[in-house]
């Protein structure tokens, strides 16, 4: 994808576990909204009951495991190839949050 296909008016979040009703409901809230969403679940059964509709163009997701601290990294490391800086997560779980602000920690003291 190019970057000047992503939209960035309202930024890029990453809701995890979107297997869950909340989650799924907190992801079309911000795609609504017009945010960039980034999306997780544990298997491909789970993502392919939400994508149906989605745009392609702002909306991203991944298999994964969320709660192992691997995948977390590796969720990140590809939400951010896609779409660039996330600005939000929402993570039940909080393995992937976590990752993200010992993340953002480092690379304020760089």
């Amino acid at each position: 994808m190019s970057a000047h296909t992503v939209d960035l008016d309202r930024g890029v979040v990453l809701v995890t576990d979107i297997g869950r009703d909340h989650g799924t409901r907190v992801a079309a809230e911000f795609l609504a909204a017009g945010w960039n969403v980034a999306v997780t679940a544990r298997s491909v059964t789970e993502l392919v009951r939400i994508m149906s509709g989605k745009p392609a163009h702002r909306f991203f997701a991944v298999v994964a495991d969320p709660t192992d601290r691997w995948q977390a990294d590796r969720i990140l490391d590809r939400v951010t190839v896609r779409f660039g800086t996330i600005n939000r997560i929402v993570d039940p779980a909080g393995v992937v949050a976590s990752v993200w602000h010992m993340r953002e920690n480092v690379d304020a003291v760089a």
